[in-house]
């Protein structure tokens, strides 16, 4: 519509111009929140609408099961930030339009991935629960379901530990570590620098009681004599950390003072004195289990009219008959024979071959091994100068593992009673070099 006003030499025209019209094709939409995503991760793109004249922006986003939800800030005249969070990885899809037409490019379909999640990301294994010094632990790690990210592992504690990582197939790995002492541990996982649950895993480092691996060896857990001190050993090196009980009571139930001395740790010298010529029990508990073989019967005798030494410390003795018409003798003189041999006892440097009873010998000398034993009944065994048994009595032992005590305390004794007999030889030696010069 044109209007014009005339008057005196002046002529003035209007022109009704047309509003101007939204144009969608005007609209730019940049950002990565259109071409991808990660699960979990906002995701942000803006739209410009400045050179697109009037018009209302309406934004919808659609992931591959649900619609999501935008947030649309305008953050300057006609230029707007659009942030959402996709919640599930696959294609979606971003409808841009402008006063109900889609802007260039509309719908985008950007792609969202699953990203590193390290609550997603599982531990498992008994290497993350407890451990043994010395020995190695393993557990295993799954991220399959935590996306791509960096797996990291360090262990800390008393002294720092190198755990070795190996692929198993992408994304689980085997973790295996050794530590050197005891102590508390700390297992540190982290996904690209984020601690995965229950993270850091606490450890602690400990030896495992066992009382089967205690090992009491020694005279006194067999025999005693009234008045006079028995003796046994104790060693508990291989058994973990317990406590140690060990309780003497007689026939009658009376309880019998021991003492216990640590010679080294966890190997300890244990001595009684029985007061009562009839049998004693002596319970060894670790960690108040008892020990294999315990309760240990131990033979108590009065006390001898004279002591008797056969010259056997430290030493095994088998004495036997010659001359015996018994058949039974016969076969128990072979049959401990080969249970000797079977533990390579005829080897030893501590064995004396056997010796017979009846031939070569006079009789006060055969006298005094069968007061000592107490009996007369052949082939008797003598161990560190003890007498231990006849066939019979060794079967029982070997049974209940207490002869292989018995046989590895006369080695110990052995060797100390060699280690002494040389060093008096040579302190001998020396006082005659020295009286020389």
């Amino acid at each position: 519509m044109r209007v014009r006003l005339h008057g005196p030499g002046v002529t003035v025209a209007y022109v009704n111009t047309p509003a101007p019209k939204p144009n969608a094709g005007k609209v730019s939409v940049n950002g990565d929140g259109v071409r991808e995503g990660e699960v979990g991760k906002p995701s942000v793109f803006s739209v410009d609408t400045s050179k697109a004249g009037p018009g209302n922006l309406d934004v919808k986003i659609n992931g591959p099961e649900d619609p999501l939800s935008c947030n649309v800030v305008e953050v300057g005249d006609g230029l707007y930030e659009v942030t959402y969070v996709p919640k599930e990885e696959g294609p979606h899809v971003v409808a841009v339009k402008f006063a109900d037409q889609h802007v260039p490019g509309s719908a985008f379909r950007p792609n969202v991935i699953k990203g590193a999640t390290p609550d997603n990301v599982v531990a498992y294994g008994k290497g993350l629960e407890e451990g043994t010094p010395k020995s190695e632990s393993e557990f295993y790690v799954d991220t399959s379901r935590a996306g791509d990210g960096n797996l990291d592992i360090k262990i800390d504690g008393p002294v720092p530990i190198e755990p070795t990582i190996t692929t198993l197939t992408p994304h689980h790995y085997k973790v295996v570590y050794a530590v050197p002492q005891e102590g508390d541990y700390n297992v540190h996982i982290t996904f690209d620098d984020i601690h995965i649950p229950k993270s850091p895993f606490h450890i602690s480092v400990r030896t495992p009681f066992n009382p089967s691996s205690v090992l009491a060896t020694g005279p006194g857990l067999l025999y005693g004599i009234v008045g006079r001190v028995s003796l046994f050993e104790v060693d508990c090196s291989a058994a973990g950390n317990a406590p140690l009980n060990i309780n003497v009571e007689d026939d009658q139930h009376d309880l019998v003072p021991v003492k216990v001395t640590e010679r080294q740790p966890n190997c300890y010298d244990v001595s009684f004195v029985p007061h009562k010529p009839i049998p004693h029990h002596v319970n060894v508990l670790w960690n108040n289990f008892n020990i294999k073989g315990s309760p240990f019967k131990v033979n108590v005798i009065e006390k001898p009219e004279k002591d008797i030494n056969l010259g056997g410390e430290g030493k095994i003795r088998v004495y036997y008959s010659t001359t015996t018409s018994s058949e039974k003798i016969r076969h128990n003189c072979r049959f401990l024979q080969s249970l000797m041999e079977r533990k390579k006892v005829h080897l030893r440097e501590d064995f004396e071959p056997w010796i017979p009873i009846d031939i070569g010998m006079d009789r006060e000398e055969r006298n005094r091994i069968f007061e000592k034993a107490g009996v007369r009944k052949t082939p008797m065994l003598f161990i560190d100068d003890q007498y231990v048994g006849d066939y019979d009595d060794v079967v029982e032992l070997d049974e209940c593992g207490e002869l292989d005590r018995l046989l590895s305390y006369c080695a110990l004794k052995y060797r100390n009673l060699h280690t002494i007999e040389e060093a008096r030889k040579a302190d001998e030696l020396l006082k005659m070099q020295t009286t020389t010069e």
